[in-house]
C-alpha cells in the first residue's frame, strides 16, 4: 500500500515568519499535532511539532508572540512522495526518529498531505481485524465441515 492512501490530504501549513503563538492557536484550532512550514511555493522547510511548541519555545526565550516558527521548528523535513511504500515510510521514519512526514508532489515537492505514526497504527489495526475476522470464519466453516463428517 501507498503513502497516498492513507495521508491526510488537507495538511495545515505556515510561513517561516509566522510566530510561535500563530501555530499553536492553529494547533489548537484544527486539533493537530504539527503543522508544515513552508516556503514561498509551498515546498516543505521544516515541521513544528506540539513538542516544538512547548519545549523549544520555552527555551527560546521571549514572547511567543514575537517568536518566529522558524526558530524552533524541526529540520531539515523529513518528506516523502505519495508513492512510497508504507513499509518504506516506517523504516525511514525508525532511522530518521520521527513520527510525522509531510507528503509531496513528486512534480513540484509541494506539500499535498501529512502521513503520521497514528495512520499507519490505524491501517494495521484495521488490516488485524479483517485477519482476526478471516480467521474465525474458516475456524466456523472448518468446524462445521468436522461436525457434519462425524455425523
Amino acid at each position: 500500500m501507498l503513502v497516498g492512501a492513507i495521508m491526510s490530504r488537507k495538511p495545515i501549513t505556515v510561513g517561516r515568519d509566522h510566530t510561535v503563538q500563530h501555530v499553536a492557536r492553529l494547533m489548537r484550532d484544527k486539533e493537530v499535532g504539527a503543522v508544515v512550514v513552508v516556503d514561498g511555493r509551498g515546498r516543505p522547510i521544516g515541521i513544528c511539532t506540539d513538542r516544538d511548541v512547548t519545549l523549544r519555545a520555552l527555551l527560546a526565550g521571549g514572547s511567543p508572540g514575537q517568536i518566529p516558527v522558524d526558530r524552533i521548528m524541526s529540520k531539515p523535513v523529513v518528506a516523502v512522495a505519495e508513492d512510497t511504500l508504507i513499509f518504506d515510510l516506517l523504516r525511514l521514519m525508525a532511522r530518521k526518529g520521527i513520527r510525522r512526514a509531510p507528503v509531496v508532489d513528486a512534480a513540484d515537492q509541494r506539500v499535498v498531505g501529512v502521513v503520521s505514526v497514528d495512520d499507519i497504527i490505524l491501517l494495521l489495526t484495521t488490516e488485524l481485524a479483517n485477519v482476526a475476522e478471516v480467521l474465525g470464519t474458516s475456524s466456523r466453516v472448518l468446524g462445521k465441515r468436522s461436525a457434519e463428517e462425524e455425523e
